[in-house]
């Protein structure tokens, strides 16, 4: 018998995919992927994964042959996995889960027991005596029977493998073409880009503190480069240029030291597009993968949609929730872009904003991930946790270029815990021209906004991702024109929004929420800004941002809640993170 893994309806077998063509392909390309942290594994899983196929009811049931009373569905992929079990238990996971997602244990030891008859029934149909006698690859040693560590590796083999069948699969269905999906520029070229870029960004530009700064931490970043990869900070204040300076790192990085892309984590989708366009702007339309839930389906093209469930692009840019979800994740979907993550320059913007309840799980992604994946992790913000241990500062003295930048904001802490009326906070507001104010929940914001009048602009999660977009629009043109704008925001105005008043008021916070409500206050450094916080009458969400107003809260009273000083928030996490 001839034996085929697919079949073109209505065209004559001769035209169908040979089984053998196709667990070969498939081996090739799920080596290539896994070969930097599974050698010899990604080969294997790819030639057992459809050895089911050989199974006579497969074989009928790909024909359509009506006389064999074939039901929908054969089961082709538990052979594969009971044939390694014994040597290479951790790839029958992958094997068994390549079409249904990985199982548990439990799980697929039952359904292993259960099926153990398909076995025979491969070798009844044609089994190759050779698949049978192929030599299991050697598992890295730093696995160390770690559950764990063999969890995390199993799912990056499971990814090269459901990515390599899939683009086999969709090469012979496209009559042997190679998935194309879009003309992307190599890593050189997008450096090469980005220098002409920023060299006309930065020649020419005001002689004021923040440009100087900017001009600092960029030459930082491209000097520290050329380091061995692993694990970076960048500790910069609020308006230092860290968004071209992290991406110039990462490209220089990954050309010296030949990794494979790299990619943008960030956290809210409300400034992911903002950091999508300023890559555009520097390094062409076609060049940034934007994936994330918001990506307006009438911009989005077909070879972003491609490239989006594997990720093959230079330069991708996505969420928090999309990156750990997948590192985390079972199923063949999520999981399949996962291996192009290893090799990678892995940016992480505003790390501050990782949930306190989620650290842990933060902590040990990256700690695997720069360890035994090849990736270089950069973790970018004003307001440094510890995350990675023994992470590099690109900036050599961070404390230089806080207080570089402090005559740009003062910072007036409430004279007392007495709490503030709206009305009275209205009051005080209505006067300036150009005021922000920030507050802890929507209907606060709300509140507010109406007591200011209809003039006033208002933003909060409330609101759809389109009508946020809006009306941050509205409120930098209204300011790059020079006219009023009073605009009252709730917390999702402080991480990674570009906009820059000269008045900022907010609620008492958290140090870094603060601190970055400061990034929002005269944040050009082109006159005099102040920060205001005050006591409103209502207190933080539960959870994280109270947790976080508390801390704070103890370090005013105890007169250590210095925003200018990076060594104030390293202090704060350090309290936050034992509560």
């Amino acid at each position: 018998m001839t034996h085929y893994a697919h079949s073109l309806a209505g065209r004559p077998e001769e035209e169908w995919q040979l089984l053998e063509e196709h667990l070969n392909a498939t081996a090739e390309r799920a080596e290539r992927f896994a070969e930097s942290f599974a050698a010899g594994c990604g080969r294997l899983a790819g030639l057992l994964h459809d050895a089911g196929k050989y199974q006579r009811e497969f074989q009928d049931y790909i024909r359509k042959d009506a006389a064999a009373h074939v039901g929908d569905r054969v089961d082709h992929s538990t052979v594969g996995a009971l044939m390694v079990r014994e040597k290479a238990p951790l790839l029958a996971f992958v094997i068994a889960g390549h079409h249904g997602g990985l199982a548990n244990a439990a799980a697929l030891r039952d359904r292993l027991e259960k099926k153990k008859e398909l076995l025979p029934n491969a070798r009844a149909g044609g089994l190759p005596r050779w698949l049978e006698e192929l030599a299991a690859p050697t598992i890295p040693r730093w696995l160390q029977r770690d559950r764990v560590l063999m969890s995390l590796w199993t799912r990056f083999i499971f990814s090269a493998l459901v990515d390599a069948d899939f683009l086999d699969t969709e090469r012979f269905y496209a009559g042997g073409k190679e998935r194309t999906v879009g003309a992307y520029p190599s890593l050189k070229e997008l450096k090469l880009r980005l220098d002409s870029y920023l060299t006309l960004k930065f020649s020419k530009p005001a002689a004021t503190t923040v440009n100087e700064m900017r001009a600092r931490v960029l030459k930082a970043c491209r000097t520290a480069a050329a380091a061995d990869p692993g694990g970076f900070t960048l500790t910069v204040p609020t308006g230092g240029g860290k968004t071209l300076a992290s991406l110039a790192f990462a490209l220089d990085h990954a050309v010296v030291h030949g990794l494979s892309r790299v990619i943008v984590v960030i956290p809210y989708t409300s400034i992911i597009e903002q950091t999508a366009q300023r890559y555009r702007e520097a390094l062409g339309d076609e060049a940034v993968l934007e994936h994330h839930t918001n990506v307006d389906p009438e911009k989005e093209t077909p070879a972003n949609r491609l490239a989006s469930e594997n990720w093959d692009a230079p330069v991708v840019v996505t969420t928090n929730v999309q990156f750990f979800e997948s590192l985390y994740s079972n199923r063949t979907s999520r999981c399949r872009k996962i291996h192009r993550i290893a090799r990678s320059v892995v940016v992480f913007d505003e790390v501050q904003t990782f949930p306190a309840n989620l650290l842990l799980a933060v902590k040990h992604m990256l700690r695997e991930l720069v360890s035994n994946y090849g990736v270089t992790a950069l973790l970018c913000t004003a307001t440094q946790p510890v995350l990675l241990d023994g992470a590099r500062e690109i900036i050599a003295v961070p404390t230089r270029e806080f207080a570089a930048v402090a005559g740009r904001c003062e910072v007036l802490m409430p004279q007392s815990e007495e709490p503030q009326s709206w009305e009275s906070l209205a009051a005080e507001l209505r006067p300036h021209r150009q005021v922000l104010a920030i507050v802890h929940r929507r209907d606060d914001a709300q509140q507010l906004a109406e007591m200011m009048g209809e003039k006033c602009l208002h933003l909060s999660a409330r609101m759809c991702a389109a009508h946020r977009s809006v009306v941050l629009a509205q409120a930098k043109e209204r300011l790059a024109a020079g006219g009023p704008c009073q605009l009252v925001a709730t917390q999702l105005v402080e991480a990674g929004v570009d906009i820059d008043f000269p008045e900022v008021y907010r609620a008492f916070a958290g140090a870094d929420s603060l601190a970055q409500a400061a990034g929002r206050c005269n944040r050009e450094g082109s006159g005099q800004g102040t920060l205001h916080v005050f006591f409103g009458p209502t207190r933080p969400p539960r959870g994280i941002l109270q947790t976080g107003e508390r801390v704070a809260m103890k370090m005013w009273r105890e007169q250590s809640l210095d925003l200018s000083e990076p060594g104030t928030f390293a202090r704060y996490f350090a309290r936050f993170t034992l509560l």
